[in-house]
């Protein structure tokens, strides 16, 4: 079933429902009805015909959280094309490695996204379709808002569950992006896990404060599914935020950990917020501090919700309610650092370097199998290859079950240290060094050493004034077990992240190489 179709049957239900409110839109807030963004949607679907699009054409979108996002996303499904989102934030060397690879014989852009970024223009065979005020336009430039005016049939192009839908672009921590295909099951896999794992009801209100590119943008379509309504901010404020969760009803959201500490940090000492409609703050996409998790179960109340997964089987393949988050005040506070347990319809297994099953408790790499796993990398066969072995597909990921079937993520099997020849599981370090007050951020990482192979090193920024070594090798021998401790100790002002968030390790080894030869 083409995803559009979500939309179809809600705007056949609800026409007159507010389906998305722009609270950043040019000159001012726009709320859009159902049955008004259908009309939207398939008139712009088959502009996109009409400029001689087929369907399976790749079409790269560098848009912002905007409802010109949504409308053109949910075109591009409909006409049957291939949607390829692009992050804003990335740098334009990385733009043009996804167009490039992709692809994409248009770029729908918005216009102040270009201006920055001039290589971009004409990389599409079809060129780009910008997106700026009529007011802006000079003769003969081609308006975003001209997309809509055609009129399109009343369904969306017929495609089977396996047809691709989107070439979602993984964060390339360790290389260029690779394109990982999901197709339009994936998606409305995704929908259907959303609906049931976060009770989406009728009366949702999700705001979009994270990237509708990325996480955030799975939450769309579930809420259209329900008939609910989607807020979109153009970025992120914390202060205003709490400010809007109770002006606008907002019942749900996506966050990354980051994103909560900024929450908690402007909330203050003020008396915890049990008032809200929020009924789920969902969070995911990277480890989250455990002051933080106890922070927001303080300040929000039983509204958590957490799962693990990645770009190439997204969102979904374990999550921890928000009954199990009260356990972890309560009778089982190792929860704090567990990922969940493994949703229905997903088969999860914790396997040895030659694809055995491991005993439960010890740590393998995690391989998983479920509905909305991607078919493969765009135009990378060996990479599929190496990734999806026997119908698993292996996440990079190591990992441990408990005896209750929970699932603790230890690291990425790339940054596993193999130290004296003992396995020293980076994520681990890092969360025992972050218990110790006065640090901020910390990442592990193996360097070179002549005895050791590996040398584990903790690269640290300071909440004030960096800490002594003694001070750290007093803690790390009460915390931190012999064989795992650091050896060395860097101070840095931050560490360096890619446009997703994600720590670059690679760029901390040759950064700490160039300051040990300085």
């Amino acid at each position: 079933m083409n995803l559009a179709t979500l939309l179809a049957r809600t705007a056949q239900r609800h026409p007159e429902r507010i389906a998305v409110s722009d609270l950043d839109a040019p000159g001012g807030r726009r709320e859009i009805r159902y049955g008004e963004l259908w009309q939207q949607v398939q008139g712009t679907a088959q502009a996109l015909r009409d400029l001689g699009l087929q369907p399976g054409d790749r079409v790269a979108l560098l848009l912002g959280n905007s409802w010109e996002y949504v409308r053109s996303f949910l075109a591009i499904a409909s006409a049957g094309l291939v949607a390829v989102p692009m992050n804003i934030r990335l740098l334009e060397d990385e733009l043009l490695h996804i167009l490039q690879d992709s692809g994409a014989r248009l770029l729908i852009a918005q216009h102040g996204l270009l201006l920055s970024r001039p290589r971009l223009k004409g990389v599409a065979p079809l060129g780009e379709l910008v997106s700026r005020p009529a007011s802006e336009l000079s003769q003969g430039q081609r308006a975003f808002e001209g997309f809509v005016a055609a009129s399109g049939p009343s369904v969306p192009h017929e495609v089977g569950g396996d047809d691709l839908a989107t070439i979602n672009y993984t964060s390339g921590t360790t290389g260029l992006p690779k394109g990982a295909m999901l197709p339009h099951r994936a998606w409305t896999e995704v929908s259907r896990y959303a609906r049931e794992l976060l009770d989406f009801a009728e009366d949702e209100v999700t705001v979009h404060l994270a990237a509708l590119t990325h996480g955030s943008g799975f939450l769309v379509l579930p809420t259209i599914e329900v008939g609910g309504k989607a807020l979109l901010c153009a970025r992120f404020d914390a202060a205003l935020t709490l400010t809007m969760m109770r002006g606008e009803g907002i019942t749900s959201c996506f966050l990354v950990p980051s994103m909560i500490q900024m929450l908690l940090d402007a909330h203050g000492k003020r008396p915890p917020l049990r008032d809200l409609a929020l009924r789920a703050l969902y969070y995911a996409g990277s480890p989250i501090d455990p002051g933080t998790l106890r922070g927001a179960l303080a300040t929000f109340g039983d509204v958590l919700i957490q799962s693990f997964a990645q770009t190439e089987i997204p969102m979904f393949l374990t999550s921890m309610s928000r009954a199990e988050h009260r356990l972890i005040n309560g009778e089982q506070p190792h929860l704090l650092r567990a990922a969940g347990r493994v949703v229905p319809g997903v088969q999860l297994r914790v396997v040895d370097d030659d694809g055995h099953d491991v005993p439960t408790g010890q740590a393998g790499e995690v391989v998983a199998r479920g509905p909305h796993m991607m078919l493969g990398y765009w135009q990378r066969p060996d990479a599929t290859a190496e990734t999806i072995v026997d119908g698993w597909l292996h996440t990079g990921d190591m990992g441990r079950f408990d005896d209750s079937g929970y699932l603790y993520i230890v690291d990425r099997k790339k940054d596993m240290i193999i130290s004296g020849g003992a396995n020293v599981y980076a994520r681990e370090v890092e969360e025992a060094l972050l218990r110790l007050p006065g640090l901020r951020e910390v990442a592990v990482i193996g360097m070179p050493h002549p005895k050791w192979g590996e040398m584990v090193t903790a690269v640290l920024v300071a909440e004030g004034e960096p800490l002594s070594d003694e001070v750290l090798d007093a803690f790390c021998r009460r915390e931190i077990a012999d064989f795992r401790r650091p050896k060395k100790y860097f101070w840095v002002s931050a560490l360096p992240r890619n446009a997703y968030g994600k720590v670059l390790k690679r760029q901390l080894r040759i950064q700490l190489d160039q300051m040990a030869a300085a």
